[in-house]
């Protein structure tokens, strides 16, 4: 199959070799990271010798534990050149850390792994690190990659098929007209995910109860909860649960980078609350094969979770702004660069014209505010200096 390439992410990776850390690419299963770490190997082959481990080939379940893998590394290094070590799935090595953390030190090493769990980033591994690895997280396809690869021109019907499909890079091999097998694909990686990064993983009891929990995010994408609304909320469902349990499994959902977690932020205070929060998912194909693609009913949660993606994918930090008890859909900083955004379906009625731009005209400083919607005439509004543009534009922006 031929590996159609990610530039962006190529050159970022690129940029954060030679400082003598281990380049960590994370992210959940089929986003793209293994054909990344193909791509790269092929760039860095004229470079130096590469060593390039997958640990999702059944030939190499041997190297289970990291006194393996460092027998590995050794019989397949060469002295005295430049080593390249690429690890797909580097979470199937129990204690791999121990033996990467020496490899790291030595001169003219370069180690690059993947995995799709963030408890590889925590823990022991930051701690035997110590600041030594850089994480690089892998998203799926943007919509400017998704019309790339499936060589779609920029309208309505392709932003369409996005919002639909979502971005994980295989899709493209089966043909748009293809519905059950697409939606075979996703829910194959979706129960991949559930089963090996979270049941099996963290040894999940009530299976039931989880993924009750992730249908339930999926089709209120986008709301504020807490794990005790959630709680309440699934027992008027006859699912009983404790907020605790709900907390615990969220982390889990979060940590297998199935969903994101979106805290909520004063803007006046310029504080962070530790309640009440907002979920997204890592995948919108995902997301709506959870919800049985009831997307007709909610186009403006799909839509917020396009957006919050692109701002992510930009490598903005992402929260829910809070504005003297009025919400802003984003609040979107990096660095001393902070966006306010908002996100509507539609601005023609006079109430929603009131609170989308209402809401953002409370906030006093000069930076840079957004209502993003999908009227097509959005671009002859002109108000307060609030930049209005379609999601397909926005989709594209570099901001």
């Amino acid at each position: 199959m031929k590996i159609i390439e990610r530039a962006s992410y190529i050159e970022q990776v690129k940029k954060l070799l030679g400082k003598g850390e281990v380049v960590v690419l994370t992210g959940h299963r089929r986003a793209g990271k293994s054909c990344i770490l193909e791509n790269l190997a092929e760039k860095l082959s004229s470079k130096g010798h590469v060593i390039y481990l997958d640990m999702e080939n059944p030939d190499n379940a041997i190297i289970d534990n990291y006194v393996v893998l460092n027998d590995f590394i050794k019989t397949n290094m060469r002295p005295s050149h430049q080593n390249f070590l690429l690890i797909d799935e580097v979470q199937e090595i129990d204690g791999f850390e121990k033996t990467l953390r020496f490899w790291a030190k030595q001169d003219h090493w370069e180690i690059i792994v993947t995995g799709s769990n963030a408890y590889m980033l925590s823990g022991e591994l930051a701690t035997l690190f110590a600041g030594r690895h850089t994480p690089e997280h892998i998203y799926s396809l943007d919509y400017e990659e998704y019309m790339y690869f499936y060589g779609m021109e920029d309208c309505d019907e392709t932003l369409v098929s996005y919002l639909k499909w979502g971005g994980l890079p295989f899709l493209h091999q089966i043909p748009l007209d293809d519905e059950r097998s697409r939606t075979d694909y996703l829910g194959g990686i979706y129960n991949t995910i559930f089963i090996k990064d979270i049941v099996q993983r963290r040894q999940v009891r009530n299976v039931t109860l989880l993924d009750n929990l992730a249908k339930f995010l999926a089709d209120n994408c986008g709301k504020v909860f807490s794990a005790n609304s959630i709680s309440k909320y699934l027992k008027n469902s006859n699912v009983n649960s404790t907020a605790n349990t709900i907390s615990e499994y969220v982390g889990y959902l979060c940590d297998a980078y199935l969903i994101d977690r979106v805290t909520r932020y004063d803007i006046n205070g310029k504080r962070v609350f530790e309640q009440q929060e907002k979920f997204y998912f890592e995948d919108i194909g995902i997301r709506n094969y959870l919800c049985n693609n009831r997307r007709q009913f909610d186009i403006e949660k799909v839509m917020e979770n396009a957006v919050y993606l692109r701002l992510k994918q930009l490598g903005y930090d992402v929260y829910v702004g809070q504005w003297n008890g009025k919400e802003i859909d984003f609040v979107a900083k990096l660095g001393d660069d902070v966006r306010y955004i908002q996100v509507t379906k539609t601005i023609t009625s006079e109430e929603t014209y009131a609170r989308e731009y209402g809401n953002l005209k409370l906030i006093k400083d000069n930076y840079p505010k957004y209502v993003i919607t999908m009227d097509p005439t959005s671009d002859l509004v002109n108000d307060s200096g609030i930049i209005t543009c379609t999601l397909r534009d926005f989709l594209k922006k570099s901001l």
